[in-house]
């Protein structure tokens, strides 16, 4: 047995036997991952929350600064003694890829799995990830994630993801003009799936580094036509913008649109979804985040121009994909130059189409998501302690 299974082992042995004191610990990947944050905000307000993080916790304050008892959060390295004690001890705890091994809860203790995001990307060679409950946006994956996480159908919580409620939380004109946007022009957020990771760490490298298809923009057909889509939003007066996944390998920096990153963001104190909250329009492929997106009953399009080779690879977790889209597949300029020009006046035709594929996936549409999730818990949020 190595360092690393022994550590396991002995942390299973004490999990199993250590009193479920009356305090929650919570834990995302990246820190700033929206459904923790959003849980981490919401349970301040009910009990003590030991929230364990990789980076400075003082860099991450501001994640919570705003939030009702945010004071009482204690932010803890998530290697360091108290945070295994914290973790050890949590009548509660919560994760959106998985914590210390991810051993199995012990019935006294209740384990949930946020995850992050729901889509039809398949969930292949991965850790298992065991949970007391699971957590989901739409009725469609959401009962995929009994199987795919082995917990029970009735244990999956369909309260959508918490990260949504920050759409109520939408940036401010300093701080959307500080990322180069300009508050008063119409903005079109690209969010593309990585095909192929970059991961620049040194721990967990073998782990990240993978290719699911080759990256966009290698491809010299597809960056000859972003380039033009780039050329049509600036005559359309619309801002187009990218923002790469954080462990992207693609290059997007010379096609002519603005480019986010994930230390941008944090330099503007800014979470994604609060500045998915300003755009009028989403365009992306297979990631999640276009569930999410539908709170907003805004228009989505999708660029895809690999979807053949992408489902030969990576793999979809569901039949027929085009038919469950809420928008169009964006394959021509003239594709692209009509989704803009909707974003800006929708037709009543892409709205009807966006809701019939809102009914086909069973999203949840309604606020308050990490309200309903705490309800499910059993932690009524009109509660004060």
């Amino acid at each position: 047995m190595n360092i690393v299974d022994a550590k396991l082992a002995v942390l299973r042995t004490c999990l199993k036997y250590a009193p479920a004191l009356n305090h929650a610990v919570v834990s995302g990947a990246p820190d700033d991952e929206g459904n923790s944050v959003e849980v981490v905000r919401a349970l301040a307000r009910h009990m003590r929350v030991y929230w364990l993080v990789s980076d400075d916790p003082a860099q991450l304050r501001w994640l919570i600064a705003d939030a009702e008892k945010a004071e009482t959060v204690r932010c803890l390295p998530k290697e360091s003694r108290r945070a295994y004690w914290a973790y050890l001890t949590a009548s509660l705890v919560f994760f959106t890829h998985g914590l210390y091994g991810s051993p199995k809860p012990p019935p006294h203790k209740t384990f949930v799995n946020l995850w992050h995001g729901d889509g039809p990307k398949r969930r292949t060679n991965f850790a298992q990830i065991r949970s007391t409950m699971v957590v989901s946006g739409t009725h469609l994956w959401g009962s995929r994630r009994a199987a795919s996480f082995g917990v029970e159908p009735k244990n999956v919580i369909i309260s959508g993801n918490p990260r949504v409620d920050q759409f109520a939380r939408p940036v401010g004109d300093a701080s959307l003009t500080a990322l180069g946007i300009r508050p008063e022009a119409p903005f079109i957020l690209w969010l593309p799936t990585y095909r192929s990771t970059e991961y620049k760490g040194r721990r967990l490298g073998e782990v990240r580094d993978w290719s699911d298809a080759e990256e966009i923009s290698r491809s010299a057909r597809a960056r000859a036509l972003l380039a033009r889509v780039a050329e049509l939003a600036e005559r359309s007066g619309v801002t187009l913008a990218v923002k790469p996944h954080h462990l992207d390998a693609d290059k997007f920096a010379d096609l002519g649109m603005r480019v986010i990153t994930n230390a941008d963001l944090r330099e503007s104190q800014v979470n994604l979804y609060q500045l998915l909250a300003r755009a009028h329009g989403l365009i992306t492929d297979y990631s999640s985040v276009w569930t999410d997106f539908l709170a907003t009953d805004r228009p989505i399009g999708f660029y895809c121009p690999d979807i053949d080779d992408y489902t030969a690879s990576r793999g979809l977790n569901v039949d027929d994909y085009p038919s469950l889209l809420p928008g169009p597949l964006l394959e021509t300029p003239e594709d692209f130059d009509r989704f803009l020009h909707d974003c800006k006046d929708e037709p009543a035709a892409s709205r009807a189409k966006r809701r019939r594929s809102i009914e086909m996936i069973g999203a949840q549409m309604s606020p308050g998501a990490t309200n309903r999730l705490l309800r499910a818990l059993g932690i009524s949020p009109d509660a004060n302690g």
